[in-house]
């Protein structure tokens, strides 16, 4: 097929499109396929403030919709579930509509260009329509609601004097998606299940036959081979038939009705076999589908539930103060009507939906989430749906230790591990130690990068470090040494020795990453630049030596592997020679204007309002700029934080919320909440940097467009203000926003290897309750009061405002 894209600005345009020069907005294409423009029309079915009130109230943890899911729109109003592999949007209008996606399916190869154009993007998998011949006129009592606590879709109606109800899900262990159909009439349904392959895509091969509708393609440009079906049940049906020239399978008085969907792909996560497997992929989705429906709904959901909820009650927040007539709004009514009436509980549901997220895209066995985390209704989407490297992939998996969702971590750990021989070999093929051509050891990344070993666009010289830190701070979470040992270590050693390999004397006796840049920002010209191999055929060019951000992830990266090195008992020669590296490395500066300088010599404008706040990255996610380590770095920051201003897309300000944060600033932290949390319609669906950020309908984050690391980052900024953890303090409280004045959270996960329960009233904390997972020791802090905890592993203790312990 043709995988080109839709005509428009390059990349670098993109880029600026928010920075300091000014471009138009760019329109993203968004391709419904074939059956979009023919589905249902905006309003097709909407609801009363009451129906869908009455769902809300029925929990707090409900995305209760106001109507149905526009297909043109659907990624802003439709309702997602997701396996961790295998994603839907839930349109639920009269005729219904399921828009699909599988996580490997992707055009592109190995790229050793490095050209962005040829990387390859994310497809949309393919729709489902449910069509009963109901007219949307008829239809009385309509609600739609997504359940968190469940993560089951329900759509809920009445048709001429009956009651229909469907339901959505998608099951991990089964790993397919599930969607049911009952009515309270026997053998009143009617209709058809129609299929349509991808975002347009015509190459694919579509089988019809009687209660199965198969789909078999490849995709163009070095993409994946794939296969999916459609397994229709319907118990009691007078007839069941076919007809391929519509891929559709009719039935007539059926009692009730069930859509199994499940598809593969050939990807293999596997470098020395090209990323490719023999197997065939449309047999391996029927297999799927085949063994999910012989196991029967009634088992399909119960197994879903008990692996759902085994991970989502693990966690638990509570905030005071919503009304009961705000509980019982439609949740985009409620995000409206918080811009001038607050409604705290609103901001529990937003964490608690970027946990949802995170559970439903990332998973065992699966591969990390995207820019849109699975879901994705265009061949040619925004950015390619890739994996960015300069902030996006790495805010993706902000949550998922402190969240408690264990496993959700491990398809970035594998993801790493399984492309880093590719970007080993695009790096030793690009990139030579200074002075010389002898390339460098180990390994770093472009901005983006495919499922396939393939990256695009600019170098980040020390992306590999940015990477690498996930791998340690997942360890100081769980303090697990045979993970630290296997899946860790060898990553942190391998990136220093790239490191060591790079590194130049400032000619002021210190060390400096060569030939670099701050992303996303270009400067006129370099104080100096060391060439190296990094900035050849670049965009975002001039480069120039020591920027601040690599000068902190190499920091860190040293730190990280010498505590690692010591913790496990290995190489300590080497040790003491990265912590030699780390103590000769530039140290970024203080500015004219008392701001933390973002290049090495002193060019900040206090009139930058970039997005990108790089130069930060050692206040958070690091350490080097944090108030323990470097008070007056810290201010610096500050500074800069504080002329920078809230960022004005969704991760840029989730950002923000962390950085103050860690800052110990509430107001300024509620003030990002509250600008991740404004109201963005439906029709704002195209590429504006310059457009606030917020959330759609569906509680998807706007950028815009839609991008899932502004959920997941701003729901990590509430962990950060309430329960902040190194590894041997934890802060209590450090930048409750005012606005939260009563509420509690449990199940939180500290570093260090412990879990608290935090519940605070009037803005003061009442009680924590702390418990041991690995048997050390760490210190509490809330104001000026300290505590010291010490307990063996399976421990618990409690304490009281005051820090004291209270004994039971």
């Amino acid at each position: 097929m043709n995988d080109a894209r839709t005509p428009g600005p390059d990349r670098r345009t993109f880029l600026k499109l928010g920075g300091l020069v000014a471009a138009a907005p760019v329109i993203a294409t968004y391709v419904g396929g074939a059956e979009a423009a023919a589905a249902q029309p905006p309003g097709d079915v909407a609801t009363s403030a009451a129906a869908a009130g009455a769902a809300a109230a029925a929990g707090d943890l409900r995305v209760a919709m106001a109507g149905a899911a526009d297909s043109d729109r659907i990624l802003m109003e439709g309702l997602p579930v997701g396996n961790g592999r295998l994603a839907a949007l839930v349109g639920g209008g009269a005729r219904e509509h399921l828009a699909l996606n599988e996580g490997s399916l992707w055009s592109g190869g190995q790229n050793p260009s490095g050209d962005y154009g040829s990387m390859g993007s994310y497809k949309s998998l393919g729709h489902v329509y449910i069509d009963l011949g109901h007219d949307p006129a008829q239809i009385e009592g309509y609600r739609r609601e997504l359940d968190l606590e469940t993560g089951v879709v329900t759509v809920r109606y009445t048709y001429q004097n009956r009651e229909y109800v469907r339901e959505t899900f998608a099951s991990h262990p089964d790993q397919v998606v599930i969607t049911t159909v009952t009515t309270s009439a026997s053998h009143a349904l009617s209709g058809t299940v129609r299929v349509v392959d991808g975002g347009g895509r015509t190459t694919g091969a579509t089988a019809a036959r009687p209660g199965r509708l198969s789909v078999a393609g490849a995709i163009g440009g070095g993409g994946v081979r794939y296969g999916w079906q459609a397994l229709v049940d319907a118990p009691g049906a007078r007839t069941i038939a076919a007809e391929q020239a519509t891929a559709s399978t009719s039935f007539a008085g059926a009692t009730s009705l069930t859509v199994v969907v499940g598809a593969r792909t050939d990807y293999l996560p596997d470098a020395a076999k090209g990323f490719r497997s023999s197997a065939d992929p449309l047999a391996e989705a029927a297999r799927d589908t085949t063994r999910a429906l012989a196991r029967g709904v009634p088992s399909l959901h119960d197994r879903q539930l008990d692996d759902f909820r085994a991970l989502f009650t693990r966690q638990t927040l509570t905030i005071d103060g919503s009304s009961d007539a705000q509980l019982a709004s439609p949740t985009f009514q409620r995000v409206e009507n918080n811009q001038t009436t607050p409604d705290p509980q609103l901001y529990a549901l937003y964490y608690q939906f970027a946990r949802y997220l995170v559970l439903s895209t990332s998973r065992p066995g699966g591969l990390p989430l995207n820019l849109q985390g699975l879901w994705n209704v265009s061949d040619s989407p925004p950015w390619s749906s890739d994996y960015h490297h300069d902030i996006n992939i790495q805010m993706c998996y902000w949550l998922s230790d402190p969240g408690n969702l264990p496993g959700t971590i491990d398809p970035l750990v594998d993801y790493l591990h399984v492309q880093i021989p590719a970007w080993r070999q695009a790096t030793r093929a690009v990139v030579h130690k200074p002075g010389t051509t002898e390339p460098v050891r180990g390994w770093t990344v472009r901005v983006s990068s495919n499922v396939s070993g393939g990256l695009g666009w600019d170098w980040l010289p020390a992306g590999c470090a940015w990477l690498a830190w996930h791998l340690w701070d997942h360890y100081t979470y769980t303090l697990d040494e045979t993970f630290l040992r296997e899946r860790a270590y060898p990553v942190l050693k391998e990136v220093c020795q790239y490191l060591e390999d790079l590194l130049v004397d400032d000619g002021a006796g210190k060390l400096v990453v060569p030939e670099t840049w701050t992303p996303e920002q270009t400067i006129a010209a370099p104080w100096r630049v060391t060439r190296v191999g990094f900035e050849a055929g670049a965009e975002m060019r001039p480069y120039e030596d020591g920027v601040s951000m690599d000068q902190e992830l190499a920091w860190d990266a040293f730190g990280n592997f010498v505590e690692a090195s010591r913790i496990l008992g290995l190489d300590a020669d080497y040790r003491a020679t990265v912590a030699g590296l780390r103590e000769r490395l530039h140290v970024p500066e203080i500015g004219s204007w008392g701001q933390l300088q973002e290049w090495y010599p002193d060019r900040d404008s206090p009139d930058n309002h970039h997005r990108h706040v790089s130069h930060l990255w050692g206040l958070f996610p690091g350490r080097q700029l944090t108030p323990d380590v470097s008070p007056a770095l810290a201010e610096a920051a500050r500074v800069s934080l504080a002329a920078r201003g809230i960022g004005p897309t969704g991760w840029s300000a989730a950002w923000n919320a962390n950085l103050w944060a860690t800052l110990g600033d509430p107001d300024k932290t509620m003030q990002a909440l509250r600008n991740l949390t404004q109201p963005v319609t439906s029709d704002h669906g195209e590429v504006d940097m310059n457009y606030h950020g917020g959330v759609y309908p569906n509680l998807f984050d706007a950028h815009p467009p839609f991008q899932i690391d502004g959920n997941i980052g701003g729901a990590r900024a509430f962990v950060q203000a309430i329960a902040a953890s190194s590894s041997d303090r934890i802060d209590l409280l450090k930048a409750l926003p005012a606005q939260w004045p009563t509420g509690a959270f449990t199940g939180i996960r500290a570093r260090g290897g412990f879990e608290l329960d935090v519940s605070w009233a009037d803005g003061a904390l009442t009680e924590v309750t702390v418990r041991s997972l690995a048997g050390r020791e760490t210190t509490l802090r809330y104001r000026d009061l300290s505590a010291r905890v010490s307990m063996p592993k399976g421990g618990e203790a409690r304490y009281d405002g005051t820090l004291r312990r209270i004994e039971s």
